[in-house]
């Protein structure tokens, strides 16, 4: 019996393609418009604070914006390109655009669970 041996670098990968915002003058105008990067899947502490910060989202409870920031700063920098993102663009962000981010980033991660290939 023959063993077929198994390369976890041919696995294929899934990405979630993200804009960052574009850069705006003070007279309103579009300096430059924002970069598009592969994010990769989340590792498992990742996804376990993912969790958690949604679960708070949906109950009505106040999250630490601080530890909002950060889960969002770790997801947009684990990206394909190696892009590297400042934490402080990730702080230009208000709440409201977090929590869409991350809400979108938890559906791009449901709709792959789901997913049966």
């Amino acid at each position: 019996m023959a063993v077929k041996s198994f390369d976890c670098n041919k696995i294929k990968r899934s990405f979630w393609p993200f804009t960052m915002k574009d850069e705006i003058d003070e007279n309103g105008k579009i300096t430059q418009k924002g970069k598009t990067i592969l994010v990769q899947m989340p590792t498992k502490k990742v996804f376990e604070k993912l969790t958690e910060i949604n679960d708070v989202s949906t109950s009505g409870s106040d999250a630490d914006m601080d530890e909002v920031y950060g889960i969002l700063h770790t997801i947009l920098a684990n990206n394909k390109g190696k892009v590297r993102i400042d934490r402080e663009t990730v702080e230009d962000l208000d709440l409201e655009e977090c929590m869409e981010i991350i809400t979108a980033y938890m559906e791009f991660i449901d709709t792959l669970k789901l997913d049966p290939n």
